[in-house]
């Protein structure tokens, strides 16, 4: 398999979100599947923009579906956060911490709007979310109401430490982060000098990290301390230089009011040196109980964590963290991950059915699909439904006798069924009321730009006096899809056969190809559609849709020619406006109900369904030919049914 990795946050600067997808890329590499990586960076899309957040943006709504859709990648990573809109490959999106939520007063309006924005656009998606703390995690859950259990943890490492050089202690506290109102420095350089005055301590403070935001609070640090004698402010800096500062340090300190996770703490964890940091952070959880925690809104606090501090680098006691982030555990738990999303891939893949390679196996494989669904196959629409093989009626009726010779099949009236199944002894069907029934067919009639109508799904099998519900399939006017739609859902409404009108499939009549997906149950949908209404324009969806054929050679329908109509440009506005109200209450109920209901909106082709069967039945279909074929008994009675295929 090949998963797909967003490598746009990645940089040749020191981060965190660049080391965490370093940390990711390195653990990728140790399965077997094929990584390919995404960036906007390597994109025809750079466009010399000044700012790389909509660089980025741009990539990733307009640019990256495709590119990973055209790379045949089977699942993603998107480890910052963000994923394009609409994007359909089972995937996992990595956040590292919701401040912009928690603490929106540290960020411009515009900023919390954009983020809420594109965090609302990923989560439609219904990605796997990972994160990098129990701190994080708690505050997905209760920022975006969403179950602790349903979010799972994904750690990262540091290599820091790792160096045979001596460390030559300095008398200097350092911090390393971005510049930014949220790391609370301010307050912590203000607090260690007023310290510094009160203890006579010769120790300096060493500021290493970017500026990321620059607000009116960070411009005031640097204008206000760049030229102290006890604060130096060293910018960003590279990577040897990073590990110097840390080896030669007294002591670490961050007074963060907000951390997902803290590569700097975990770093000089690695050196062992003295910490302090601020409660209720990803820098408390990953240091503890180790570190000195103070409240980053308190000065008493952070003097006496001074204090504390001081008193460990005067004693030089050396303190052995207990480091449990490590690539073994980050490995471990990418694994869980990686099976879930391939489970996701499992349930997404049509499963190919091997195809029968005679005539007596394609007759049987027909009553082997029909007996999924407690049925056997009526005599006059036998030829047209038997798979993969072509044969003309007479073949048909000698292979029928040759399986009920050797006792495979067996006839009940008009009916033949295989004989492992047995129909009547399962439970009976809930009786249709036929008066609603009729009254449902009647409406048709009172509804405008319906082209053609059919039965479909259990009506065309059953007919609409067995079967609970009226299931349709409908080919409207020009630019009239929608409109359809509503008077359906509104004319049913009104009359209380809401249960009983059931417009399973709509179709506009300037665009009757169904493009995807064409697998056999697609194909035997199609195949069992009944006109009641302008057969003609059946026979050209039935043309314009030949590719059936290739389950189905035996199918063959009425030649007609039709001209493709005009756009109805005075349907148009309203076609839209209804549209849009469709897919907007739609999707709302596709976020709460996500694990279960699959609703499609597209621009000629809705499927209203409550239940996605496909998947479920071609598995079905799947397990049975084989065993079938493996001479095991396997056709399921009625309870096996309910449970694993739930047909309608």
């Amino acid at each position: 398999m090949t998963v797909g990795v967003e490598t746009s946050a990645l940089s040749n600067r020191n981060t965190g979100t660049s080391r965490y997808i370093t940390c990711l890329i390195e653990q990728l590499q140790t399965f077997d599947d094929d990584i390919k990586f995404f960036s906007s960076v390597n994109s025809g899309i750079n466009f010399h923009l000044k700012r790389k957040g909509l660089e980025k943006f741009l990539y990733r709504n307009f640019s990256l579906k495709k590119e990973m859709t055209e790379q045949k990648v089977d699942y993603a990573f998107f480890p910052d956060y963000f994923m394009p809109p609409n994007f359909t490959i089972p995937s996992a999106i990595v956040i590292h911490d919701l401040s912009f939520l928690s603490h929106p007063h540290f960020y411009s309006k515009s900023f919390v709007a954009f983020y809420k924005y594109q965090l609302k656009t990923t989560l439609k998606n219904n990605p796997l979310i990972l994160t990098i703390s129990e701190n994080t995690r708690a505050a997905i859950s209760k920022y975006l109401n969403i179950k602790k259990e349903n979010i799972r943890l994904l750690q990262a490492y540091s290599s820091f430490g790792n160096e045979i050089i001596e460390r030559t202690i300095s008398n200097y506290l350092l911090y390393v982060g971005h510049i930014e109102p949220r790391k609370n420095l301010y307050f912590l350089i203000k607090t260690f000098l007023k310290w510094k005055e009160i203890t006579q301590s010769d120790l300096k403070l060493i500021i290493a990290g970017e500026f990321w935001l620059k607000t009116t609070e960070t411009k005031k640090n640097l204008n206000e301390f760049n030229n102290h004698p006890y604060v130096e402010f060293n910018g960003y800096v590279d990577e040897d230089k990073l590990k110097e500062l840390y080896r030669n340090a007294s002591g670490f300190v961050h007074t963060s009011f907000a951390e997902g996770f803290c590569f700097p703490v975990l770093e000089a964890m690695h050196y062992k040196l003295p910490i302090i940091c601020s409660f209720n952070t990803g820098a408390e959880e990953i240091s503890k109980p180790y570190s000195i925690i103070i409240n980053p809104y308190s000065e008493k606090s952070l003097l006496n964590g001074f204090d504390k501090l001081f008193d460990i680098i005067k004693t030089e006691i050396k303190i052995d963290y207990e480091i449990k982030y490590s690539p073994s555990l980050m490995r471990n738990q990418l694994a869980e991950v990686i099976d879930i999303l391939k489970s996701k891939i499992n349930n997404k893949i049509i499963i190919p059915v091997p195809s029968a390679e005679n005539k007596e196996e394609a007759v049987e494989k027909t009553l082997l699909y029909s007996s999924l669904f407690n049925s056997g196959i009526n005599k006059e629409h036998f030829h047209k439904s038997v798979f993969d093989v072509e044969m003309n009626k007479e073949e048909l009726e000698r292979v029928l006798l040759k399986l009920y010779i050797q006792n495979k099949i067996y006839f009940k009236d008009d009916t033949v069924f295989l004989n492992y199944t047995s129909p009547l002894n399962n439970k009976p069907k809930a009786k249709a009321n036929q008066l609603k029934n009729k009254k449902a067919l009647r409406l048709l009639d009172f509804i405008p730009f319906i082209s053609s109508a059919s039965l479909s799904g259990g009506t065309a099998h059953y007919g609409h006096e067995n079967h609970n519900d009226i299931d349709l399939f409908i080919i409207t006017k020009p630019n009239a899809l929608y409109i359809v739609y509503a008077f359906i859902h509104v004319l049913s409404l009104l009359f209380r056969v809401r249960k009983e009108l059931c417009a399973n499939y709509l179709i506009d009549e300037r665009g009757m190809e169904i493009k995807n997906p064409h697998d056999f149950y697609t194909a035997h949908q199609i195949i069992s559609l009944k006109a009641i209404k302008n057969k003609k324009l059946l026979n050209c969806f039935f043309y314009q849709n030949n590719w059936f054929k290739k389950y189905f050679p035996n199918f063959s329908w009425e030649k007609a020619d039709i001209d493709i109509p005009a756009k109805n440009i005075f349907l148009i506005p309203l076609n839209k406006t209804i549209k849009f109200f469709y897919r907007l209450i739609y999707r709302k109920k596709l976020l709460k109900n996500q694990d279960n209901n699959s609703i499609r909106l597209e621009d000629l082709y809705i499927k209203l369904h409550t239940n996605d069967n496909r998947q479920r039945i071609t598995q079905e279909f799947f397990n049975a030919w084989k065993d079938y074929n493996a001479g095991t008994i396997i056709i399921p009675d009625a309870e096996y049914l309910k449970e694993r295929i739930a047909v309608q």
